[in-house]
């Protein structure tokens, strides 16, 4: 991993081929005590599990793509479950026929390389459990 720092707090970080997505990912935001951000990617990715959220049986459908994916599109942000960072977060990948699938990203290896951007916030943004959605979902602090 090789991260860059901008002066106004964004960091620009290069995860390298067989990286884990999440673990990277969550386990920078620790170490440099980021309580939330939004993410943005593109690079490829091996073996991605993605998913769609059922909100009637308030349940994920989960499917593996093995093999190796273009990450055509990784949006999403950190916050705070249980106080610990948690990366939350959508994903399109792009197969060699030009297929597309896309859906909540679960995990993820690095295929080729993610060239990632973390912009920091300020505040702290908790997920607290929504029973009527059956997630923990934001609860952003009021000023």
């Amino acid at each position: 991993m090789k991260i860059h720092e901008e002066t106004s707090g964004l960091l620009v970080v290069s995860l390298a081929r067989g990286d884990d997505v999440r673990s990277s990912v969550e386990g920078l935001a620790e170490a440099r005590g980021i309580v939330g951000a939004r993410l943005s990617a593109i690079g490829a990715v091996e073996d991605p599990e993605l998913g769609y959220y059922d909100l009637s049986d308030k349940t994920y459908l989960r499917s593996a793509f093995p093999g190796m994916w273009e990450l055509v599109s990784f949006e999403g942000n950190l916050s705070l479950l249980d106080g610990r960072p948690f990366m939350h977060a959508h994903a399109a990948i792009g197969g060699p026929d030009w297929s597309t699938r896309g859906g909540h990203l679960f995990e993820a290896r690095v295929g080729v390389v993610m060239e990632l951007f973390i912009e920091p916030l300020e505040a702290p943004l908790p997920r607290i459990m929504c029973p009527a959605i059956g997630l923990p979902r934001w609860e952003p602090q009021d000023d």
